[in-house]
């Protein structure tokens, strides 16, 4: 059976319940069938309604609760008490990425991961203040926040170009609040990498006893380097080292483990434009990392780009499904320099086979994909 658009089946239920009245009320059998059609379709287009809803669907528009435009770019997932908090970018609408579109972190909060409520911004940009390390204007981009248990604190993290002095020098930009919803506190900032010019893309990696890494490009070689932050997080508490196998101009990492391996999502450094995804995996945070094909496969049907792009994407995070055995999101932003309060996300089900992740672009699909916890 041809399953019709959403347009076309109420067009045909309209005329249909035109039909029923214009019958003969002696043509019993006709108008019963006419019925049976007619509630057929309405049942179609209730659960097309709820699939919708019930479904991710990657590089589309998604919208939050209340029907607004989601606005968490270059981000990362929190889980937390039993909710997910997503936090990204809030971009300025109207206004390119030259004409500096930053705005702060804005924060998103969903039991399902599919249908996100509006918890606000939790951190602004300051205008009117050039002197502030969060001056209207600075580049800020890609917040993560961790929860830090001993200190109670949840602690942003973003990459941060101090207003006026290009991006020469990268700092890491830190604030915390005692709540996932903020507000948070901006607190201050450092350079990491052990360089003078700082770092640039990052990812905040926590391991199951507490620990926290900053995994970062190195400027201005673009190494890619980790450190340990201190107990508090608030700084690094060491030297870094360099990650002995990640390629050179390795940007945009995502990181998870599992079973005692890391797995390591990055891309090239093509500035906003999209590039071959980068894999690797390693038993250690500092190598050595083997580097593995390009984990992307399929066809994006929106840009038509493929894995030779990443579907027009750059990763952004790997969020671990609760509750779900081997569950796991890839996160891609699909950048628009130009309209960046435009730009959409990909996010796509990992798929894993001998311990090794690929992603299959999918049109739309549900938490289903994953097996439950026994």
């Amino acid at each position: 059976m041809i399953l019709l658009s959403y347009k076309y089946t109420i067009r045909i239920n309209i005329h249909l319940i035109r039909k029923l009245f214009t019958f003969n009320y002696n043509d019993a059998g006709m108008k019963h069938l006419i019925l049976l059609i007619i509630f057929f379709n309405v049942g179609f287009l209730q659960a097309q309604q709820m699939g919708s809803k019930l479904n991710i669907q990657p590089g589309k528009l998604w919208n939050d609760s209340r029907g607004e435009r989601i606005n968490a770019h270059g981000g990362g997932v929190l889980y937390h008490n039993g909710i997910y908090y997503w936090y990204g970018t809030h971009k300025l609408q109207g206004l390119s990425e030259a004409k500096h579109a930053d705005g702060g972190i804005h924060c998103y909060a969903s039991k399902d991961l599919v249908k996100w409520q509006d918890m606000g911004m939790v951190l602004n940009l300051v205008k009117g203040d050039d002197a502030q390390d969060l001056a209207y204007e600075c580049n800020f981009d890609r917040p993560k926040v961790v929860f830090n248990a001993k200190t109670g604190n949840f602690v942003a993290f973003f990459k941060l170009y101090l207003k006026g002095f290009g991006v020469e020098t990268g700092f890491v930009g830190v604030a915390l609040s005692k709540s996932p919803t903020g507000p948070f506190t901006y607190s201050h900032k450092f350079l990491g990498a052990n360089s003078p010019n700082g770092s640039g893309d990052f990812a905040m990696y926590q391991e199951e006893n507490g620990d926290l890494y900053h995994l970062a490009v190195r400027k201005p070689d673009k190494a890619f380097v980790v450190g340990k932050m201190n107990e508090e997080y608030l700084l690094p508490a060491g030297q870094y080292v360099v990650c002995s196998g990640i390629l050179e101009k390795t940007e945009a990492p995502s990181i998870v483990k599992r079973n005692g391996t890391y797995h390591l999502l990055a891309s090239g450094s093509t500035g906003w434009d999209p590039n071959p995804a980068r894999y690797f995996t390693s038993t250690s945070l500092t190598g050595p990392w083997e580097y593995h094909d390009n984990p992307c496969s399929g066809i994006n049907p929106i840009n038509g780009l493929g894995p030779e792009k990443a579907f027009g994407g750059q990763s952004t995070f790997i969020l671990k499904v609760q509750g779900r055995e081997d569950a796991y999101i890839a996160m891609f932003d699909v950048n628009k320099p130009d309209h960046p309060f435009e730009s959409r996300y990909i996010w796509l089900p990992v798929d894993i086979r001998n311990n090794q992740f690929s992603l299959h672009w999918q049109d739309a699909w549900s938490l289903d994909a994953f097996k439950a916890h026994k």
